[in-house]
């Protein structure tokens, strides 16, 4: 009998681990499930992220001369050459919805990666369905710093968050005197909706006005979705702030500046944190009206002089496929980057198990050569991408935004900056760029 036993496991040895161990099955697509603000409140926004998770999915499944993660060749290598499907649902910008269409998407479609939403807020009531369920979770505009003070396992986000990018503001208001800029700037206002997002950056603010030298004079929080903002405006005048620090949607965004149009309102700077300043269809559109031109705001990079890169024009006219012609704006950037790395983890773990594609997250350790953003790289800590960075750009008469600090990247760019911001004369006066 023992001898039997002993050649029954010579003969198993013989034929190998994979005949007690069931080989995995091969993976016929990738299925990233993804939630997005397309109708409602944060429709821009959303329909961005629409185009840029529908450039990632060209770049990825076609072969592409494009130096970044999946582009040359098809589908994932590591995975047999599986192609990529991101399965797309409209929350309608409501957190309630959202949270259901994820919980159909794990539980239904057995998706692999949830993508979204592209919004704090409504990420921020995701985040429990996604870490239960144990399997990876990610939002690259998301720019609340508490996403990723929570301890979480499963969420990942290669974008900055707003410790970095409202101090890059900060430090850029307090060093713009030593390099030429306006020395009688002592006050502030600030003008914050009231949602996670804009409280967040209302926090950093609150605490990094004072050491940059500003009086704060205003703390005024709006209701997100507001159709109108006149009585704020009154008081913002009533104040009369050197310094305006506004973070508002596109939507709240119009209609204050049709209601400070009415007033007459126009501090000497107009500074801003994403919401509108990072939709580049609102860019597009101020340019009928030179709107937009004299504000200031944090980018996470430099996007007059990432235009240069081969990678980002090439990337560019993928996207264009399907933004009607729009360029990349920043947001879409910060959008495609973060689902290519995406891909690249992906394709690294070699499969869609919950826990091999977590290791290969956090062992992410990616050059800036790959990027077509100019982060220094992507490497995380606590689901936060380290080598994040953050800029300030102004919008000029043209229209496009023009990188005011760090100081080398504002040398490159040659922009004189705008001070003080123009009046609704000057504005309506000046040619513009959009006609």
């Amino acid at each position: 009998m023992r001898r039997l036993t002993l050649l029954a496991v010579l003969v198993v040895a013989a034929l190998g681990v994979s005949t007690m161990v069931p080989a995995q099955p091969k993976v016929a697509e990738v299925l990233i499930g993804s939630v997005l603000p397309l109708t409602g409140n944060f429709a821009s926004l959303g329909q961005q992220y629409l185009w840029a998770s529908q450039t990632v999915e060209d770049i990825v499944n076609n072969d592409y001369d494009i130096q970044v993660p999946l582009g040359p060749g098809k589908g994932f290598p590591g995975l047999g050459g599986a192609p990529i499907k991101f399965i797309v649902r409209d929350d309608q910008s409501r957190g309630e919805q959202a949270r259901t269409i994820v919980e159909q998407l794990i539980s239904v479609n057995k998706v692999h990666w949830i993508n979204g939403e592209g919004t704090s807020g409504i990420t921020s009531l995701i985040q429990p369905v996604v870490e239960s369920a144990g399997m990876p979770l990610s939002c690259h505009p998301c720019a609340s710093p508490t996403l990723t003070e929570k301890g979480l396992k499963w969420f990942f986000r290669t974008g900055p968050n707003d410790k970095t990018m409202v101090a890059s503001v900060f430090s850029f208001l307090k060093e713009w005197p030593e390099r030429g800029g306006p020395r009688d700037l002592k006050t502030i206002a600030l003008f914050t909706c009231d949602n996670l997002f804009c409280q967040d950056n209302r926090k950093v603010a609150t605490d990094l006005a004072p050491k940059a030298g500003f009086k704060i004079v205003l703390d005024l929080t709006t209701k997100t979705g507001a159709t109108t903002l006149a009585s704020e405006v009154q008081r913002l005048q009533a104040a009369n702030a050197d310094v305006l620090f506004a973070v508002q949607y596109p939507a709240e965004t119009v209609v204050f500046e049709n209601d400070s149009k009415r007033a007459g309102y126009m501090p000497k700077v107009i500074a801003t944190s994403n919401g509108a300043y990072s939709d580049e269809t609102w860019l597009q559109a101020q340019k009928k009206t030179n709107g937009a031109a004299g504000w200031l705001g944090r980018d996470p990079t430099a996007i007059d002089l990432v235009h240069d890169r081969p990678a980002w024009k090439k990337v560019n006219e993928v996207y264009k496929k399907y933004s009607r012609g729009q360029n990349m704006g920043e947001l879409a950037m910060r959008e495609i980057t973060g689902l290519l790395w995406m891909a690249d983890v992906i394709n690294r773990a070699k499969s869609v198990d919950p826990a091999a594609l977590q290791k290969a997250a956090n062992d992410t350790n990616m050059s800036p050569e790959q990027l077509i953003i100019d982060y220094k790289g992507i490497k995380f800590e606590n689901g936060q991408n380290v080598l994040a960075t953050g800029v300030v750009t102004q919008v000029g008469w043209d229209g496009e935004k023009h990188t005011l600090w760090p100081w080398d990247l504002a040398a490159r760019a040659n922009f004189k900056p705008i001070f003080p911001s123009p009046s609704w004369q000057e504005r309506d006066s000046k040619p513009k760029p959009g006609n």
